[in-house]
């Protein structure tokens, strides 16, 4: 008598394959947290509800996003890519909802936003903890509706567009911080898929490692063929706090410098030492008096409340300048993104 438990043995081996994967469209990694990243996409990308990737920046969230636009029933259709940091605070709701001729100063004729060009398939927003407050509102009542106006227009158009976002920006934060709209944040993480550090993805390491010295070799004309025993345990042990992005860069730049067959341990240390001397300590508490004096900022003193821009830019400016002037490591210690550093910087250079 069967108790309904039992499985064919067709779908025993199609499910031991899911969980084995070394590859994944354009994914490299066997590690169960990649396991995990290609099991969650299986299981989402059929459905048209809004998905938030987060994770570490070069950790492969764009790769994430075409893998569920990929396994998507919309696969035929477009993916429309929009980078929010790159688009001026001024040209945004132009940029993704399109205009009319005539409808500001340089529209000289009419454009297609970004969200018609995706009509059907997939809009994927990167850094979409960037946009403005404004631009937020605007963006939420159209996923609500699925209706738009372009700019110079008042004639609704509705669209089916299903929405991929990315950020390596803590959003529950941005919302307890005014900067993000929490109707959004609910709104766009109706399913959150966190992709994994590099470090904590073990012999993944070694996988991406070996593809990138077979792809860089092959480009550059160089017959190197395999890391030594030495090489392999360096690169494990490394850190990687810019994930695929700097392993693919570090062996890029040891192919680039040597010519031997081999990649050893001494042509990594070269590119490597440099960037464990930059590294951002992994604990507050791992630093000396002397540094801790210099990364104890944003403090309040003789026990008045200061506005919350006030102490923002002074810790800001304060981890620049303890860091050497060094953004992207500043913007590591205080776990906000360089970009929006940047904007920061350029709002009170203007005096705004």
């Amino acid at each position: 008598m069967s108790l309904g438990l039992s499985i064919s043995f067709e779908e025993f081996q199609k499910n031991k394959k899911r969980l084995s994967r070394e590859r994944y469209h354009d994914f490299i990694g066997a590690s169960m947290p990649m396991q995990t990243v290609y099991q969650m996409i299986d299981k989402v990308a059929a459905s048209k509800a809004p998905i938030l990737i987060t994770g570490e920046t070069g950790t492969g969230k764009e790769l994430c996003a075409e893998a569920i636009h990929k396994e998507s029933q919309q696969a035929d259709k477009p993916f429309v890519v929009c980078n929010c940091a790159a688009i001026p605070e001024n040209l945004q709701e132009s940029h993704l909802f399109g205009h009319l001729k005539g409808a500001f100063t340089g529209a000289n004729e009419n454009r297609k936003g970004l969200v018609s060009q995706a009509d059907g398939g997939s809009l994927f927003l990167d850094e979409i903890g960037e946009l403005p407050l404004l631009m937020q509102s605007t963006l939420l009542r159209f996923m609500q509706t699925k209706t738009f106006s372009k700019v110079g227009n008042h004639q609704l158009e509705k669209l089916d567009v299903r929405f991929i976002c990315v950020t390596n920006r803590n959003l529950l934060g941005e919302v307890k911080a005014g900067r993000f709209r929490e109707d959004l944040y609910h709104r766009l993480n109706v399913i959150e898929i966190e992709l994994p550090a590099l470090r904590k993805r073990g012999q993944d390491i070694l996988l991406l490692a070996k593809f990138f010295l077979h792809q860089f070799a092959k480009e550059e004309q160089k017959d190197i063929q395999s890391f030594s025993a030495c090489a392999c345990k360096k690169l494990l042990n490394y850190e990687w706090f810019g994930n695929v992005r700097e392993l693919q860069n570090t062996i890029h730049n040891v192919v680039l410098l040597n010519g031997d067959k081999v990649i050893t341990a001494e042509m990594l240390a070269a590119k490597l030492a440099k960037k464990v001397d930059n590294d951002v300590p992994k604990d507050y508490n791992q630093l000396n008096c002397n540094e801790k004096s210099l990364a104890s900022i944003a403090l309040t003193s003789d026990n008045i409340i200061r506005p919350f821009e006030e102490i923002e830019k002074e810790a800001i400016l304060k981890t620049i300048e303890y860091c050497n002037g060094n953004v992207v490591k500043a913007a590591k210690l205080l776990k906000i993104s360089k970009s929006y550093i940047y904007k920061q910087k350029k709002q009170w250079q203007s005096g705004k």
